[in-house]
């Protein structure tokens, strides 16, 4: 079942708009366990693309085309596929129909050159023409074809609908084919290498793809075979060693970011929280009201860039400023009781540093940031040395602050911490 992705677009090929289709694509296809051996990019009208499209065809099962479906002159995609298969160009009338029924709800006036939009090789099916996008399939031969288009909107809504279904249920036919997806933080990625290597002694039979997503690291685990019960079993056994080897380096599944767990968290036990930032400039209050619902335990937020501000809204010490500075354990500690007592919160994260490039010193280089956390027993402050350019140290701390309060309500969890 393994199969390849092409992709047409001038645009794409000269750098002026960033590739998204075959990422989504790709990564759709390896979850479902349908691995994609080659991804092909070319311009538009490009006439190596029926040579491209042949090789494709002789020696995969399905070829996902995107690209090149519209109805300006470069749109080329469609006449091109039917004089490489050597099929005749047909127009599908109900498609037309739809076409003139959608330009008329939208005020549009026709054009002739719309009509090109239903024009298809002879022995394809369009699909899903009753959406806002359309494409079609042509089976040749043993292979597939599967003609997207290039919007990505339009390209996922018809990939998820028209194509992903199809090859599942024709790989599912091979067998079963049983995924996890796991998120991990805090240790480097030959540690999670060397910790997965020791459970694959253990339990036997699990594929791993390692993905290392900026700042965490993801994994796949896959298990093949006849029936799916057992398959379940095993991959329930690889992850429990597995948090056995990395403990709680292991945020969870794929599909729950790392805001989501602390909200989880937060809202089971019915305890708030307040977050203080500097260096980060709103970025965790940002991840966490990105979730749904997150009203329910975030109170509030703050960015306090400014020493003056560190002193008037988070009763920061003029002392603690003077003699300690704006980047230093003192600081992060007042920042996080400050803005606990502010929004009369459970708990208070904050956070100050130096993200660069410019603002380092010897004694304070760039990268380094401290991080406090308010708990119902106190406050806690752990300093942080960050590598990387501006946009790394900022999305780093973010992640390491979010983490420490995970990690950190797990410790919690069960006490009643109300007054």
């Amino acid at each position: 079942m393994q199969g390849e992705i092409i992709l047409t677009g001038t645009e794409l090929v000269t750098g002026q708009v960033a590739e998204v289709n075959a990422r989504y694509a790709a990564r759709r296809l390896h979850e479902s366990g349908l691995p994609v051996r080659c991804i092909t990019m070319l311009g538009d009208g490009d006439p190596l693309f029926g040579e491209a499209l042949g090789r494709a065809i002789r020696r995969s099962r399905y070829v996902i085309i995107t690209g090149g479906l519209g109805p300006t002159d470069d749109d080329m995609t469609v006449a091109q596929a039917a004089e490489a298969l050597n099929l005749e160009l047909i127009q599908d009338e109900g498609m037309l129909a739809r076409i003139r029924q959608r330009l008329q709800q939208r005020g549009f006036a026709w054009h002739p050159r719309y009509g090109k939009l239903s024009l298809i090789p002879q022995g394809a099916t369009i699909l899903d023409a009753g959406r806002a996008a359309c494409g079609f399939s042509l089976k040749c031969r043993d292979t597939w074809l599967f003609f997207l288009p290039g919007i990505p909107q339009e390209m996922r809504l018809l990939f998820e609908s028209g194509v992903l279904p199809v090859l599942t249920d024709m790989a599912g036919r091979q067998g079963h084919l049983v995924q996890r997806s796991l998120r991990l933080f805090g240790k480097m990625e030959i540690e999670v290498q060397q910790a997965v290597h020791t459970v694959e002694q253990e339990v036997e039979g699990v594929e791993v793809g390692f993905y290392p997503n900026f700042p965490e690291i993801h994994l796949t685990l896959t298990a093949r075979g006849h029936e799916r019960l057992p398959l379940e079993k095993r991959l329930d056994r690889f992850i429990a060693a597995l948090h056995q080897e990395v403990g709680e380096v292991l945020l969870g599944p794929e599909g729950e970011t790392l805001e989501e767990v602390v909200g989880r968290q937060l809202r089971e036990q019915g305890w708030t929280v307040a977050v203080a930032e500097s260096c980060t400039g709103g970025l965790i209050c940002h991840r966490v009201t990105n979730i749904s619902g997150s009203s329910d335990y975030f109170m509030g937020g703050v960015v306090t860039y400014s020493n003056q501000s560190k002193m008037d809204l988070l009763r920061v010490a003029t002392e603690t400023m003077r003699e300690k500075g704006a980047v230093s354990s003192e600081t992060a500690s007042a920042m996080a009781r400050g803005v606990k007592e502010l929004f009369l919160t459970d708990f208070g994260l904050a956070v100050t540093g130096i993200a660069g490039p410019t603002g380092g010193t010897p004694e304070k280089p760039v990268g380094l940031v401290f991080m406090g956390l308010a708990t119902p027993n106190g406050v806690e402050s752990r300093r942080h040395q960050f590598p990387g350019d501006r946009e790394m140290v900022k999305t780093l701390t973010a992640e390491t602050a979010l983490d420490w309060l995970r990690r950190e309500l797990l410790s919690w969890k069960g006490q009643n911490i109300k007054p």
